[in-house]
């Protein structure tokens, strides 16, 4: 008997021992999932998530499905390389980013950015490439002399940042300034710009905005598009204007 007892006990040690070890899986397993969920919820939604874990997982890869491109090009994520942590702002984080970068609007900000010379011609050519068509009613969002053309949030935000970094990094091109507002306007507006993307995308026919956010890739071929993107500066059209603020 003393011998089946000591044959039973290490066998009921092994059954607690596996329970607590169940017990522990599972509650991690549920901890897991509640994290995943605030941190897609936190980043605004499973597309906004889908993008991160996109870049986390090796860099952007374009498949030929013009939708899907659209949603990879367009959205963004994470800290921009160049500004963003001196600037303290981040793609998940839109309207602070917002309220930073509208701060150094050159005609409304309360730390307005003063252009003058080079600066200032190269302030109106990017600027005059872009527009908030789907919140103000401008056909840019300056007008030609340099004067804001629109008084929303988004405009302010990217002269404002257009101005920061003439100021601070002019060693980027007017084309890599201008694809730093693309991407700001593509977190404004992410489905109106997808919608936009994903037209050009099969069309073949870019504005400087969405040239901006294909500048240097290789294409897959969608429609008639087949091959090295467009720079926004060789494109001669304006993006068109919808509605008002």
């Amino acid at each position: 008997m003393a011998n089946l007892n000591r044959l039973t006990r290490p066998r009921q040690y092994l059954a607690v021992v596996n329970i607590i070890a169940l017990t522990v899986f599972l509650f991690a397993t549920v901890t897991n999932q509640v994290v995943i969920a605030s941190t897609s919820s936190a980043l605004g939604g499973t597309r906004y998530m889908a993008k991160l874990l996109s870049l986390l997982g090796g860099g952007l890869k374009l498949s030929g499905d013009a939708a899907a491109d659209a949603m990879k090009l367009v959205l963004s994520a994470g800290v921009p390389a160049v500004y963003g942590a001196e600037m303290g702002v981040d793609f998940e984080h839109v309207q602070p980013a917002i309220d930073k970068m509208k701060i150094y609007d050159p005609t409304y900000g309360a730390q307005k950015i003063v252009l003058a010379g080079d600066d200032l011609k190269r302030y109106i050519e990017i600027a005059l490439k872009i527009s908030c068509e789907y919140c103000c009613g401008a056909k840019s969002i300056i007008r030609e002399n340099g004067e804001a053309a629109c008084g929303c949030a988004h405009s302010q935000a990217m002269r404002g940042l257009a101005a920061y970094l003439l100021k601070n990094h002019s060693q980027m091109s007017n084309d890599e300034i201008l694809r730093e507002l693309a991407r700001w306007k593509g977190m404004y507006f992410p489905k109106q710009m997808m919608q936009k993307m994903s037209g050009h995308l099969q069309s073949g026919s870019f504005t400087p905005d969405t040239a901006a956010l294909i500048m240097g890739m290789k294409l897959p071929k969608y429609g008639q598009t087949n091959g090295a993107a467009p720079l926004p500066s060789e494109i001669k059209d304006m993006p068109g204007m919808v509605g008002g603020c």
